[in-house]
């Protein structure tokens, strides 16, 4: 390879990763700021919870900035479900997170097609009830007492979810 070759694949290598490949953004979209929550519940990271926040200030209702949670119970804000981050304002924010009835026969799950459990697995799975494991008072929007203010100089925000309502 010759110098002009190298030389343009290391540009390439710094250039590209700043100037990304993103999208044209919608017109009126606020400046983003990268901003993330982790979300606990009764002291414990909530794995897999959706993370929503509502716009107290109008003018940022359309922007819509949420996320999922990680392992570790950490959602990085986008808005609109594709652009990193969000904009400045204060947020209620609203956290579900629904689970499924444990199946009584999770064996049969691997069981081939033709096997007489594997339909049974099937129709039981059909069966099983989803229900939410955040407290109505903390994933519903009317309820929720949880909010937030996105600042320019914060980064990352902490909500306790408290304890799981069918925990026993």
């Amino acid at each position: 390879m010759n110098r002009t070759i190298i030389s343009f694949i290391a540009l390439s290598l710094v250039v590209f990763p700043l100037t990304g490949c993103s999208e044209k953004r919608p017109d009126g979209m606020p400046k983003l700021y990268p901003a993330s929550i982790t979300v606990t519940m009764d002291g414990t990271p909530l794995a897999a919870a959706m993370v929503q926040l509502y716009a107290e200030d109008s003018a940022n209702s359309q922007w819509g900035p949420g996320g999922i949670t990680t392992a570790s119970g950490i959602a990085e804000l986008q808005t609109n479900g594709r652009y990193q981050g969000a904009p400045l304002g204060v947020y209620k924010v609203a956290v579900s997170k629904q689970e499924m009835d444990k199946h009584p026969n999770p064996e049969w799950a691997n069981l081939p097609p033709d096997d007489p459990n594997y339909r049974r697995y099937m129709q039981i799975a059909e069966n099983l009830k989803a229900f939410e494991v955040v407290a109505p008072e903390f994933s519903q929007l009317s309820k929720t007492p949880l909010k937030i203010e996105i600042t320019a100089k914060v980064k990352s925000y902490q909500i306790e979810v408290g304890k799981n309502p069918g925990a026993k």
